[in-house]
């Protein structure tokens, strides 16, 4: 008759077993939170106030950037006739932390760039309903202030 030997831990291992178990678990949500850190910081640079503190570090004397203003959508309704739906967005938030990052605003520029032209042919009229999309896109330029810096703090 084969007995078979159930090994039991001592207290000793059970309690190490565990601690080892806590500080994987601790490694893998400290690797996690650093991974979240770093996706951040990326995102953080990728936008206009992250490239301008990449600008100033650099020792750029000049700092440029656009930022879309309005979105317009074209809609073409049949036997109506034409309109459009348009969005805005407010970019002072984003001049003002860009100029924090050490800049001064010189200049500003707005342009539409059309995307697509929607056209039917007016119903029991002559002509065309036309609508159109497109967003106004703002363009900046910066120059250096020194004065203007704050100090950074992490996205």
């Amino acid at each position: 008759m084969d007995v078979a030997l159930i090994s039991k831990k001592t207290p000793e291992q059970q309690a190490q077993a565990v601690a080892e178990k806590e500080r994987k678990q601790q490694v893998a949500e400290e690797k996690r939170r650093a991974n979240q850190l770093e996706r951040e910081r990326q995102a953080f640079m990728s936008t206009p106030v992250g490239q301008a503190r990449q600008s100033f570090e650099r020792g750029d004397l000049v700092y440029q950037c656009s930022i879309d203003v309005m979105s317009q959508q074209a809609i073409i309704i049949k036997m109506v006739g034409s309109t459009t739906a348009q969005s805005t967005n407010d970019p002072v938030v984003v001049l003002n932390a860009v100029c924090r990052e050490g800049w001064e605003l010189v200049n500003g520029s707005f342009v539409f760039v059309e995307q697509e032209q929607l056209s039917r042919d007016k119903f029991m009229s002559s002509g065309q309903n036309v609508a159109i999309k497109g967003r106004t896109v703002g363009y900046y330029l910066f120059k250096r202030s020194d004065e203007n810096r704050c100090k950074p703090t992490d996205p």
